[in-house]
């Protein structure tokens, strides 16, 4: 008689229950539901991230728009030998030379900020001065300025005030020629100083500021 072999069907038994363990526990293919899923998943992930990048990048440029310059004014400088004009950057957010004219007015009565005051830059348009109304007559811009602007200083003074209120002004983008008025009529001489004028007013041409 044949000896029995011991254990051998334990074995197959064994076999027989590990073979679904093992179908269960191999990786999934490439058309597998489960793939899928996470590609689906991380596809998501990505156009999220890339929707938040571009939505950061639009509010930085945003910011950054709101904060150029869209205005030069011209503030004046001692610079030892004489006074002479020169040109710093705002920004106004004006609509229309209209609107531009009243906020560069301000500006200039405002004087220079912090850091232009400590760079030895001031303005000669005394902080009260105001625009009474602006308007078109052809290719001139009239501006009327309250009367404020032509009160106190010496001829020093009148002649920096007119030089920074023209060059200001007449931006060459948009503006060509200016004719100012004080309390409704034509400024013809400045105050007690009697600093005379041309009306309407351009920039001559060449590159260089006034001096005086």
């Amino acid at each position: 008689m044949t000896p029995a072999r011991v254990g051998a069907a334990p074995r197959a038994g064994m076999m027989a229950a590990s073979a679904p363990r093992s179908r269960q526990g191999r990786p999934a293919g490439p058309g597998s539901p489960e793939r899928g899923q996470v590609r689906t998943v991380a596809l998501r992930v990505v156009a999220l991230a890339l929707l938040l990048l571009l939505a950061l990048v639009g509010a930085l440029t945003a910011r950054t728009l709101n904060r150029l310059p869209d205005t030069t004014i011209f503030l004046v400088r001692d610079d030892g030998t004489g006074l002479t004009l020169e040109p710093v950057h705002r920004r106004l957010r004006a609509s229309d030379p209209l609107d531009g004219a009243r906020a560069a007015v301000a500006a200039l009565a405002r004087g220079p900020e912090q850091g232009e005051s400590e760079a030895g830059l001031g303005s000669e348009v005394p902080a009260a001065t105001t625009v009474l109304g602006a308007r078109w007559r052809g290719e001139v811009l009239v501006v009327d300025l309250s009367v404020d602007v032509v009160a106190g200083g010496g001829s020093a003074s009148m002649i920096g005030r007119l030089a920074q209120l023209t060059y200001t002004l007449t931006q060459p983008s948009a503006v060509d020629a200016v004719e100012l008025w004080v309390d409704g009529r034509l400024l013809e001489a400045w105050g007690g100083e009697g600093v005379m004028t041309t009306w309407p007013w351009r920039r001559p041409p060449g590159s260089g500021w006034p001096r005086w």
